[in-house]
């Protein structure tokens, strides 16, 4: 409780210069969190990818934008493209509407909804120290505090639409975004994903990490690692190399 006290403390509420974009944050994690990105002790790998693939015109989905550090980048990068940012923890989404205000950015839709592979309401546990790391809870789970958030469904909202480009980033909650997202999957042959792969977040969401793999595999994508800033083509059924169950890494998935 003191800890969360003091990550909560209005000392924290500073305006942060990253990536050309200024930030405005509330607490002491976040902080961190934009100071570890503008030095490049975090992000550089997806960094490299969104410079790499995101293009003038593209139509991106940002699913867990959190404060909306690469929902500004993305926008910037696709612009005069349309970025559709999802982030359902409250203080965070209100967040990102304030940093793309402070910026002018324009071309950015904000979405208070989290999704899945069903519409309705979702249970979602928030974080104490670490707003990095909220995650919806799987049905029977205990926990903490939690909020009751709206969900709905990549098809629901986008069946019919030229997406180019997703990166999601759920704590876990992957499989369910991308199940609910089958038709827009098919529908667009050339669309690329950048997201997290984390074992344990997706066994604690009550997916095998190799099913959610093969998945996309039957869609047709090719899914690759990484290495050094290089993509490495990983063999099918084979799981990335990782050195604990907590580890994650981040994948890209494309059609060649």
């Amino acid at each position: 409780m003191l800890l969360q006290k003091l990550n909560d403390l209005g000392i924290w509420r500073q305006r942060v210069s990253v990536f050309g974009h200024v930030f405005r944050t509330s607490t002491l994690d976040r902080l961190a969190s934009l100071f570890l990105h503008k030095f490049g002790i975090l992000g550089r790998e997806e960094i490299g990818i969104l410079r790499r693939f995101v293009r003038n015109g593209m139509t991106v989905v940002d699913i867990g934008a959190n404060q909306g550090l690469y929902t500004l980048l993305l926008a910037e990068l696709a612009r005069p493209g349309k970025i559709h940012a999802f982030e359902p923890h409250p203080m965070l989404y209100q967040q990102v509407v304030e940093n793309l205000r402070e910026n002018r950015i324009e071309n950015v839709e904000c979405h208070q909804t989290a999704l899945s592979n069903s519409t309705g309401f979702l249970t979602l546990q928030l974080g104490h120290l670490n707003l990095g790391d909220n995650y919806i809870v799987a049905d029977g789970a205990k926990v903490s505090v939690t909020a009751q958030v709206p969900a709905a469904t990549l098809d629901d909202l986008f069946e019919g639409t030229k997406i180019d480009f997703l990166k999601i980033d759920v704590q876990g909650w992957e499989a369910a975004v991308l199940a609910g997202g089958r038709s827009v999957l098919e529908e667009n042959p050339k669309i690329i994903l950048l997201f997290e792969f984390w074992p344990y977040g997706l066994r604690r969401a009550g997916v095998d990490p190799q099913a959610f793999l093969s998945y996309l595999i039957e869609l047709g994508f090719s899914i690759y690692g990484l290495s050094k800033s290089r993509l490495v083509l990983l063999q099918k059924k084979v799981l990335p190399n990782q050195s604990t169950e907590l580890a994650y890494c981040n994948l890209v998935a494309l059609r060649n």
